[in-house]
């Protein structure tokens, strides 16, 4: 092409674009978008000329069942219908639809009903539109089964979904979806593990640990073993992970190792902990000192593990002064049963008999538990470190207010669900724990009651 060729067409190209423009301003009117009258006689009418106009059918169907007109739940269909056909994957199109239904839903026949929730799932599995039509369907339709089969398939979406189950006395239902969820993040684990940064993976862990979690745990402490991370970048669920598998002796525990040199997202006590579980004295005993807090009463789990980890080297002196050192708030229950443990390793029956017979003596006592209430009052979570002589533990729950939807109480020992379930009135559990030293924790689960009074639960 040569020079002038390209000239001429440039100049017809320029030519064009501002006949173009010309005719735009001399026209503006070309630059609007027919819209369809307000009203739904305006509607209809602009409907029966421009058939094409979704938009217009979606209006009708929303308006329709205000109208005064003895078939407006025909016309209503209808202009759903026609909606429905010219724009088929819009989910605009059965908004109007929708919406009209739920608002006029006590006057509608069961099949209407049925209609409306069929029309309106595809917008639930939208998480936005989910999470803020959960509450107002269940209070029109109090059709869990329906809202569970079509809410998105996301975690927050089943964590929403087991909120309301519980609020509502729906236990069964809470059941199923703790369990839906803790399967749901391990799956999220599973596809991210090879690809995702380790602080992405700390992100699924849930805000308490549980020993149906420890898949979790272990997966979490491989990768942190397997990949290379930067300390300062790590996330503060860390300290969850971290503390929990040292508690429960789970492993591996070598790929924390950048977290134990320098101060990190991890607590002194548990860097100090996890130290002792990778059998580094010297490390922990560097934590030990330059911590602030170290003669503090958390520090009572550190210094009964360096105990016994002193009675297994034999060094009886040692252990001794580190029971002394978490007798900082007296012989509890915790300090009595690891000196029994480490007299047992050192071989000294005497000791070890003493410390029996204190705990024996311990275990008649009358409960008193750790809670953020009132004393021996479960409102959320209450636990206690108890002494158990037999088998089983009994502990009886009473309620205090009455209310439509009884307390459900979830009973953990040393972090193992042993026992759950609702209290009306007063209610026995006898859980099994074996004899020794245990944890015991009580969660209430729904902690308030139908008007948003503070629950509470009496433990005998």
């Amino acid at each position: 092409m040569t020079r002038r060729t390209r000239q001429i067409l440039l100049t017809l190209a320029g030519s064009v674009s501002a006949i173009l423009l010309a005719i735009v301003l001399l026209n503006r009117g070309i630059l609007d978008t027919p819209k369809a009258p307000g009203g739904l006689d305006g509607a209809a009418a602009w409907l029966a000329e421009h058939p094409a106009d979704w938009i217009a059918a979606a209006a009708i169907s929303d308006a329709a069942l205000d109208a005064s007109t003895s078939r407006r739940v025909d016309l209503w269909h209808a202009a759903h219908a026609h909606a429905k056909r010219l724009a088929p994957y819009r989910p605009n199109a059965d908004a109007g639809f929708v919406r009209a239904g739920l608002f006029h839903w006590y006057e509608l026949a069961p099949r209407d009903r049925t209609q409306v929730l069929k029309a309106a799932a595809p917008l639930m599995r939208q998480p936005e539109f989910f999470m803020r039509m959960l509450v107002p369907l269940w209070q029109l339709t109090r059709d869990f089964a329906w809202l569970h089969a079509n809410a998105p398939e996301t975690t927050d979406a089943r964590i929403a979904l087991r909120n309301l189950a519980v609020a509502r006395g729906l236990f069964g239902e809470y059941r199923v979806l703790r369990e839906d969820i803790r399967a749901r993040r391990m799956k999220e684990f599973a596809a991210q593990r090879a690809t995702a940064d380790p602080t992405a993976l700390l992100e699924l862990v849930p805000d308490r640990l549980t020993a149906a979690d420890e898949p979790l745990v272990r997966g979490i402490l491989e990768e942190l073993d397997r990949k290379p991370f930067d300390p300062e970048q790590i996330g503060a669920r860390s300290e969850i992970v971290v503390d929990y598998a040292v508690r429960h002796d789970i492993q591996p525990l070598t790929g924390i190792l950048p977290l134990l040199d320098t101060p990190s997202k991890l607590r002194d006590v548990t860097r100090a902990r996890a130290a002792l579980d990778l059998n580094n004295a010297t490390g922990a005993t560097r934590i030990e000192i330059a911590s602030a807090v170290s003669g503090s009463a958390e520090w009572e789990p550190y210094f009964l593990d360096r105990a016994l980890f002193e009675a297994r080297r034999h060094d009886a002196a040692a252990a001794d002064t580190y029971l002394v050192r978490a007798a900082v708030r007296g012989l509890s229950v915790p300090v009595l049963a690891a000196g029994e443990q480490a007299a047992v390793i050192l071989n000294n029956a005497r000791a070890a008999e003493d410390y029996r017979k204190q705990l024996a003596a311990r275990a008649k006592e009358p409960r008193t538990w750790a809670s953020g209430c009132g004393v021996n009052e479960l409102c959320g979570v209450a636990s206690r470190d108890e002494f158990v002589t037999g088998e089983m533990l009994r502990l009886e729950l009473t309620t205090t207010q009455s209310d439509e939807t009884p307390p459900y109480v979830e009973i953990y020992v040393d972090d193992a669900l042993r026992a759950e379930g609702d209290v009306r009135d007063s209610r026995v559990f006898e859980v099994r724990t074996g004899p020794g030293l245990h944890t015991i924790e009580l969660r209430l689960i729904n902690t308030h009651t139908r008007n948003g009074t503070q629950r509470r639960v009496r433990i005998g």
